[in-house]
């Protein structure tokens, strides 16, 4: 994995600690920045600290559905950050799902270690979007 110089943040929004806590282990180690939050309560303030570049929010939070919360951050977010649904859902659903939240796309759960980090360096400014 390659060490970043710069300090990029990724912000993470998943009712999962499991989940927070290993993206904040796998992509830590890639020398990103992570945020994580449990619930969406104070995304919108963690957006406007950290600028992140990245945004991955949980489909199906309890409280908010992701969607509601993809819209939301997309008002918040600062210039080419990437807004992605993050789910184990299957990727046929997560299509309809990006389509319908208005994300700029989606990493599945499934996706772990090196791929998972190479899957955010792609949206790292954009560069995912098709």
């Amino acid at each position: 994995m390659t060490v970043r110089s710069t300090s990029i943040t990724v912000l993470v929004v998943d009712d999962s600690e499991l989940a927070c806590e290993t993206v904040k282990h796998t992509l830590g180690e890639a020398g990103l920045n992570v945020i994580a939050l449990n619930s969406p309560f104070g995304f919108i303030k963690a957006i406007r600290e950290s600028g992140p570049a990245v945004i991955l929010v949980d489909v199906s939070l309890g409280i908010l559905n992701g969607a509601k919360l993809v819209r939301l951050g997309r008002q918040h977010a600062p210039p080419g950050c990437s807004l992605l649904l993050y789910s184990s859902r299957d990727p046929s659903v997560l299509e309809q799902d990006v389509i319908s939240s208005g994300a700029d796309g989606y990493i599945t759960k499934s996706t772990t270690g090196r791929d998972f980090v190479a899957a955010i360096d792609r949206w790292i400014g954009g560069q995912g979007r098709k």
